[in-house]
C-alpha cells in the first residue's frame, strides 16, 4: 500500500481507530460464534449455558473460600465483645464502641418474665370425646377484645381430635396466643396447651377462654389458668432486686442481656471472643465451599471439573472426623452442613479455634490444604476447565488467562495490533 504525503496526528489517529474497530468486530464475531450460538442468544448478549458461567462460578467461589480460610487462620478469633459465662441461662449483646469502658459484672436471675399459660386436662388421646357434639362456640378475651371461635365436633371424634381442632382455631385467629396439643406417648394422654406470646404482668397480656355454645373449653380444660403472667426479677453485682416486664434488659455501657432461665448461681459478664464473628466466617466457608463443589460436581461434561470435585472431596475427606467434632459434616451429595448445637459447643470448648489456628503442622492441615486448592482455582482457573467445552475454534488464537477476569479483551496485545487475548 502506498501512502502519499506525510501522516499527521489526525491521520494516525484515524488509522488507529479503523484498526481498533476492525479488531473489536473480529473479537465480537468470534465470541458470537463460540459463546452465543444462534439458538441460544438472549437479549443480544447472554452467555450460552455452561462454559462461561462455570468459570465465573468457580472463580468467585474459590476466592470467597480463600478469604474465609484466611480469616479463620487467626483474625476471626481476635474479635472481642462482652460474653456470658452461661449462655443457657443468659445471652449478652454488646453495642458499645470501647470494651475498656465496661467492667465485669454478675447477674443473678431469680425468675424470668413469662406469659399466662392455660394447661388443659390430660385426657386419653384415642378415647371417644365425651363432650357435646355438633357446633361448639367459645370466646377468648385478650387485650380488652373478645373474639368468638367455633369448631364442629363429629360423632367419631376422639379427645385429641377435638383438642387439635381447638388449637387450630386459636392459632388461626391471630390473637397473640400459641396453642399446642401435647402428647405423652408413654401414657397415651394428650393435653391442650394455650400460652400468651407476650411476657410480663401487663394487663394486656392476660386472656380468658369461655364456652358460648357447647362445652369444648370446659371439657378440654382450656379455660383453666395454670400459670399467671410474671415479670423478670434479677440482681446486678449483688444489688437490689430489679423488675422487668421483658426478658431483655439494659445493663449499661452498651451491654444488654436476654434471660433464658432462672439460676441459683450468678452469671458472669466479661470481655471474651466474639463467637458471632467466627460463626459468620464459618458459614461463609461452608457456603463458598458448597458453591465451588456444586459448580464442579454438576458440570458432568467436563473431566477437569469432575477432577476438581474429586480433589475437594479428597481434602475434606481426610479431615472428616475432626470436622465432625466441630459440627461440620457432609450430606449425601458431598456438600457441607453445620450442626448448630454441636458447633456452638465446640466453640465454647475452644475446639473450633484450635482446629483452624493450631500452628503445629499447619502446612499439612485442613485450612492450608483447602486454601492452596482454592487459591489455585482462583488464580489459575483455566487449569480446571477443558478447552474443548468452548467450541472448535478455541485454537484460533484464543487463550484463557486464569489470573484475569473470565473475559478480558486485550486491545493492545504483544503481537500484531489485531491480536487479542481471551
Amino acid at each position: 500500500m502506498r501512502v502519499s504525503g506525510g501522516l499527521n496526528n489526525n491521520s494516525i489517529s484515524s488509522l488507529y481507530n479503523t484498526m481498533y474497530q476492525g479488531k473489536v468486530a473480529m473479537h465480537n464475531n468470534r465470541l458470537s460464534r463460540d459463546f452465543f450460538p444462534t439458538n441460544n442468544v438472549q437479549g443480544g448478549g447472554a452467555f450460552s449455558t455452561g462454559s462461561m458461567q462455570y468459570i465465573s462460578d468457580i472463580k468467585s467461589a474459590a476466592s470467597a473460600l480463600s478469604g474465609a480460610l484466611k480469616e479463620l487462620s487467626g483474625s476471626a478469633f481476635n474479635a472481642r465483645t462482652m460474653v456470658s459465662s452461661d449462655t443457657d441461662v443468659m445471652t449478652v449483646n454488646f453495642t458499645g464502641n470501647n470494651l475498656g469502658n465496661v467492667s465485669d459484672m454478675s447477674v443473678q436471675i431469680d425468675q424470668i418474665a413469662m406469659g399466662q399459660l392455660n394447661e388443659g386436662a390430660r385426657l386419653s388421646s384415642s378415647a371417644l370425646y365425651g363432650g357435646e357434639r355438633g357446633q361448639n362456640r367459645f370466646e377468648i378475651e385478650t387485650g380488652g377484645k373478645t373474639t368468638q371461635l367455633s369448631i364442629n365436633v363429629m360423632a367419631g371424634d376422639s379427645n385429641r381430635d377435638v383438642q387439635q381442632k381447638m388449637a387450630n382455631a386459636i392459632n388461626n385467629a391471630g390473637l397473640g396466643l400459641k396453642a399446642t396439643v401435647e402428647m405423652d406417648s408413654a401414657t397415651n394422654m394428650s393435653m391442650l396447651r394455650v400460652e400468651s406470646n407476650n411476657v410480663g404482668t401487663d394487663e394486656r397480656n392476660a386472656f380468658s377462654i369461655r364456652d358460648v355454645t357447647g362445652n369444648a373449653a370446659a371439657q378440654t380444660g382450656a379455660n383453666e389458668v395454670s400459670r399467671e403472667r410474671q415479670d423478670a426479677i434479677y440482681r446486678v453485682n449483688g444489688g437490689e432486686a430489679r423488675v422487668s416486664q421483658s426478658n431483655t434488659v439494659n445493663l449499661g455501657n452498651g451491654v444488654s442481656a436476654t434471660f433464658k432461665a432462672s439460676s441459683s448461681q450468678a452469671v458472669t459478664v466479661s470481655p471474651g471472643k466474639d463467637i458471632s464473628i467466627v460463626r459468620g466466617v464459618v458459614e461463609s466457608l461452608v457456603r463458598s465451599y458448597n458453591n465451588l463443589f456444586g459448580a464442579a460436581a454438576e458440570n458432568t461434561n467436563d473431566p477437569r471439573a469432575q477432577g476438581l470435585a474429586s480433589r475437594l472431596m479428597n481434602v475434606t475427606g481426610a479431615f472428616s472426623r475432626s470436622l465432625s467434632d466441630l459440627g461440620i459434616g457432609f450430606d449425601s451429595s458431598g456438600r457441607m452442613t453445620i450442626d448448630s448445637a454441636k458447633f456452638n459447643q465446640a466453640m465454647d470448648t475452644g475446639k473450633v479455634e484450635q482446629f483452624f489456628t493450631d500452628g503445629s503442622g499447619r502446612n499439612f492441615g485442613f485450612g492450608a490444604s483447602l486454601g492452596r486448592l482454592a487459591s489455585n482455582v482462583s488464580n489459575n482457573t483455566s487449569n480446571f476447565v477443558t478447552s474443548s467445552m468452548f467450541g472448535s475454534s478455541m485454537g484460533e488464537g484464543f487463550t484463557y488467562s486464569g489470573m484475569g477476569s473470565p473475559m478480558h479483551l486485550n486491545l493492545l496485545g504483544t503481537g500484531s495490533m489485531l491480536d487479542y487475548m481471551f
